[in-house]
């Protein structure tokens, strides 16, 4: 479906994306301006295909598609499981550039695959994880081993990730204990927990960086932004190129 409307909106999204994804590495914040021109672009554009193409079977289940799943991102991310910048990406997609314009229709939607895609492409780091804790001999419940690695507890203020140890002190001793998994779905939730915070904000961290201060080494989440997986996805999938179509395709 070839449509000027539709490909300029790919192009602002896909750009504007790639730009979000340098500052979530470098920094691991995405400035609000970020979003605004491709919002704006692609709102526009978006209007004006769908104006164009929406009495095409098929057209009314991926406007749908579309929606709910921005509205799924959105639910997401007041619960903590998705970043404001991650949800906000894939709200953006999901309403502007609902299908591709350079391949053949994927399914169910754009966002969906691209988001699946990030998903398949992420599970590198998991194994990465593992490696090299496996190798050095670190030991920790599983789902850590996959996502995290112990680093000195006074370095832990500097690094990008999440606490996974809780520390106490009893009559001087230093105690630690492994978070649960759950918590780290809803980490975002839990800024106290998050190094960003440590950082940003000693004095009210005072107490628990005193106490990092005393471990020889904590454990701490680490990975790839969602962002970065989540452009080289949605180039993936802007050319027909869908995790979630070769599942399909598999299967049936």
């Amino acid at each position: 479906m070839i449509s000027l409307p539709l490909l300029i909106s790919s192009a602002v999204v896909l750009i504007t994306f790639i730009f979000a994804a340098l500052q979530d590495w470098k920094t691991r914040t995405v400035y609000k301006v970020t979003w605004y021109p491709a919002a704006v672009i692609g709102g526009i554009c978006a209007v004006l295909f769908w104006a164009e193409f929406i009495h095409i079977d098929g057209a009314l289940l991926v406007l749908f598609i579309s929606v709910i799943f921005a509205g799924l991102c959105a639910l997401f991310c007041i619960l903590g499981m998705f970043g404001k910048a991650d949800a906000k990406a894939l709200i953006l997609l999901s309403l502007t550039v609902p299908i591709t314009p350079f391949a053949a229709y994927i399914f169910p939607s754009l966002a969906v695959s691209a988001l699946v895609n990030a998903g398949i492409l992420s599970v590198a780091v998991p194994l990465f994880c593992l490696g090299y804790n496996l190798v050095k001999g670190n030991r920790a419940p599983f789902w850590l081993m996959c996502s995290g690695k112990p680093v000195l507890g006074s370095s832990v203020k500097d690094r990008f990730g999440f606490l996974a140890e809780t520390i106490t002190e009893e009559n001087g001793e230093i105690k630690k204990e492994f978070v649960r998994v759950l918590d780290t779905v809803f980490s975002l939730k839990v800024p106290m927990r998050h190094t960003r915070t440590l950082r940003e904000h000693p004095e009210e961290c005072a107490d628990t960086l005193r106490l990092l201060e005393k471990c020889e080494t904590v454990w701490v989440t680490v990975g790839i932004p969602l962002l970065v997986p989540l452009t080289a996805g949605l180039i993936f999938a802007l050319f027909g190129i869908s995790a979630v179509d070769i599942l399909f395709s598999l299967l049936l």
